[in-house]
């Protein structure tokens, strides 16, 4: 199959812009999905013309070689690629369209191959066979389309089309076989442009992506531009944080209208770039820089750092994602995920988690926000607990009779994830840390940092393969920064609150602490259990109780 080279340029250019040889037809009066092709559908065919009168009015005066056509894409659209595309032309005699099939051998076949959609813009398609039509013969202008891809993409492009006053097109759409029953009839065509051979320099290109001056632009920005009429074959790019730009590309040639830097951007830094259109005559001439600025740093820098879930949901900076863990992990719909806000150990109360119920064929994670680690002294601490649905730690203890069930905390970049930045997997299959043993009344884990210092993500991925065990797994009080044990233990004691006459527990502040995570057990030779965590120095306790005792610990 033959490959286009795929030319994508926005704005609507009017005649006086355009070179010798470039020819619009456009009114933008509607968009629509159908014409020239319909990419939702397994096969289809479309056919529209052009009058004699709309191709004249255009510029299309005498006979002249149509080398490329274009199409404007009105949607945002990415990479929309159509393979085994079919596209013929010939003279039209007729002044109205009928709704039946056009048999191709009476027209030329002038494009087969693939063509990927992009926009919003105009898309370029540069024909394997260049088509002559004669305008002083008097027939219109027809183009038969015919998809023949056998798979279709969801999202297909709109265009924008002229309206006329007879019926100038017709399409018919099919899944199972490519169609050539009756179809259904338009009084529009898309809108075009036609472009002959070159007669002299292209005009200077245009900024798409970002726009000149542009500002807070992702630092995973590519760049792209337009070709403003000319046919050029290709382009002249320079690209840098200097001015005139040349320091990260300096008249790297491509034939491509965009470009994506080998290395991620900097953030708050200004960069220049500039494009110089060539045809076969010679580069365009007075070509102008063009500038964007991208975003301030998003990165956390004010440590310890404690998210307690117990706000809106999901935290500012949080995502969540429906996606699946591979290399590279598929991260599926963003927002769409089983992650959600529940009470810590399904006690009702004013203590939430980050929760999800493993049950079924499932999977999701949610992420941190960025943080900026400055040395391999910081960790990752969080509270787990792993419940029967809807259970708290007194209830239905969680079945435990399977092992296709998985938590897994990753550490990454935040722009791709794949296994390998798995740091730690809880699994019942082999794993070295067991879901199974994470208790119901919640653990404290602990990841070390060292090796991770710099710009990184932290991301909690869960996922079941079959619908058997019904478990909710929690995380909450996630931490970074110096860990714990460096701090002073807080010294406690219990009195009576004046107030409420409650039992109360109370401590003395430890410097650079923000939270203090309180563990209790009824013998204090059996393990003490994760209890409750708190910002202030006091906590007013159960009087029903007839023996606790307590520890406590400060980040």
């Amino acid at each position: 199959m033959k490959r286009t080279i795929v030319l994508v340029f926005s704005l609507l250019l009017s005649i006086t812009l355009l070179s010798a040889g470039d020819f619009i037809i456009n009114s933008n009066d509607l968009a629509q999905n159908q014409l020239p092709v319909y990419g939702y559908a397994n096969y289809g065919w479309s056919k529209f013309f052009y009058t004699n009168a709309e191709m004249t009015a255009a510029g299309f005066t005498t006979a002249q070689s149509i080398e490329r056509i274009s199409f404007y894409v009105d949607t945002e659209t990415t990479d929309y690629v159509m393979d085994n595309q079919l596209l013929y032309m010939g003279y039209f005699y007729d002044s109205s369209c009928t709704t039946s099939y056009q048999n191709p051998a009476y027209h030329t076949l002038v494009y087969s191959g693939t063509v990927t959609w992009t926009g919003p813009g105009w898309v370029e398609i540069v024909l394997d066979t260049p088509y002559t039509w004669d305008p002083t013969l008097g027939w219109n202008l027809e183009i038969l389309w015919e998809n023949r891809d056998g798979s279709k993409i969801a999202g297909p492009p709109k265009f924008r089309t002229t309206d006329t006053d007879a019926y100038s097109s017709a399409y018919k759409t099919n899944d199972p076989s490519f169609p050539t029953s009756t179809g259904t009839r338009k009084k529009y065509h898309p809108d075009i442009w036609f472009a002959s051979a070159a007669t002299e320099p292209p005009t200077p290109a245009e900024a798409l992506k970002p726009l000149h001056e542009a500002i807070d632009v992702e630092i995973t920005t590519n760049l792209r531009w337009q070709h403003t009429g000319g046919s050029p074959y290709q382009y002249l790019l320079w690209f840098g944080t200097d001015n005139p730009p040349s320091n990260l590309e300096n008249g790297l040639v491509t034939t491509a209208t965009s470009y994506t830097p080998a290395e991620r951007l900097q953030y708050d830094t200004t960069y220049y770039w500039k494009v110089v259109p060539q045809n076969s005559i010679a580069p365009a001439m007075n070509c102008p820089v063009w500038s964007f600025t991208t975003m301030a740093d998003p990165a956390i820098v004010t440590y310890p750092h404690l998210e307690s879930f117990d706000g809106a949901f999901p935290p500012t900076g949080w995502e969540l994602y429906s996606g699946t863990l591979s290399d590279p992990s598929d991260m599926g719909v963003s927002g769409s995920s089983r992650w959600g806000q529940k009470n810590w150990l399904n006690i009702s109360g004013d203590d939430k988690a980050a929760g999800i119920n493993i049950w079924g064929s499932m999977s999701g994670y949610i992420i941190s926000p960025f943080f900026n680690i400055p040395s391999d002294d910081y960790v990752l601490q969080f509270d787990a607990a792993l419940l029967k649905y809807g259970q708290t730690p007194d209830g239905t203890p969680p079945l435990q009779n399977n092992t296709d069930d998985q938590f897994a905390i990753l550490i990454g970049d935040g722009f791709t994830w794949s296994t390998a930045n798995i740091v730690r997997e809880y699994n019942n299959s082999g794993s070295d840390y067991v879901l199974h043993d994470i208790p119901v009344y919640g653990e404290t884990i602990t990841i070390p940092l060292t090796g991770h210092t710099g710009h990184v993500r932290f991301a909690f991925f869960a996922g079941s393969l079959e619908s058997n065990d019904d478990n909710d797994f929690m995380l909450n009080n996630f931490f970074v920064g110096i860990p714990s044990a460096q701090l002073e233990a807080p010294l406690a004691s219990i009195s009576t609150d004046v107030s409420t006459g409650l039992p109360l527990l109370s401590w003395d502040a430890v410097p650079n602490a923000t939270i203090y995570h309180i563990y209790k057990t009824n013998d204090p030779n059996l393990d003490y259990l994760f209890f409750e965590s708190t910002s202030e120095t006091t906590y007013l306790l159960d009087p029903a109780e007839e023996k606790a005792f307590f520890k406590i610990t400060a980040e």
